[in-house]
């Protein structure tokens, strides 16, 4: 999906949540950390918010990420050329939403991160779990004081309340699956 397309998707997704929760936007910028004028930008659709802005619009809704960014989570089959992409990192960190339906408390997520690349992810707030599987090259996780080595094969699962950060330390790709799940409270897209 184009950037102008997934902008415009993504304001009107989060117009739709703030409205139907009956937030002005000073209510959304205080529960989401993320400025008025910012939210205002992103629904209108002409700001590209990062990840990280994503993260924490989703976490104060207390909705799935990927509730803001993919088209219809009800598709069973999602071929690799339609999963909606979101980058960062000079487009070294690189997420395809694979997984998220409405009523079902978790998402799947493919993950690329280019050698080089370093994602810092926020606290998505308690009740949320992160389960990383590497499928190829190299992962190292920080998740608060402490840090991981993983290699294909491997897997962490953790809560996700603490500030985390996804480094590709190797000279090759290192691709991952990320499965979030979320407890009571937290609503998945319409």
């Amino acid at each position: 999906m184009e950037k102008e397309m997934l902008s415009a998707q993504i304001g009107h997704r989060l117009r739709h949540y703030r409205q139907q929760r009956q937030l002005s936007l000073d209510a959304l910028a205080e529960v989401t950390g993320v400025s008025k004028p910012m939210l205002g930008q992103i629904e209108r659709g002409v700001s590209n918010p990062t990840v990280a802005t994503l993260w924490k619009i989703a976490s104060g809704l207390q909705i799935p990420f990927t509730a803001l960014i993919v088209e219809n989570p009800t598709l069973e089959l999602l071929r690799a050329d339609e999963q909606t992409r979101v980058v960062e990192d000079n487009e070294r960190f690189e997420v395809y939403s694979t997984y998220c339906a409405q009523g079902i408390p978790f998402e799947m997520f493919r993950v690329r991160l280019h050698p080089g690349c370093r994602r810092d992810a926020e606290s998505h707030g308690f009740g949320v779990l992160e389960n990383i599987t590497v499928f190829h090259g190299c992962l190292t996780i920080e998740i608060g004081s402490d840090t991981y080595t993983l290699h294909p094969g491997d897997a962490l699962s953790f809560a996700a309340n603490i500030t985390h950060v996804y480094r590709n330390l190797g000279e090759s790709m290192c691709e991952i699956s990320m499965v979030i799940s979320y407890q009571a409270g937290w609503q998945k897209p319409v």
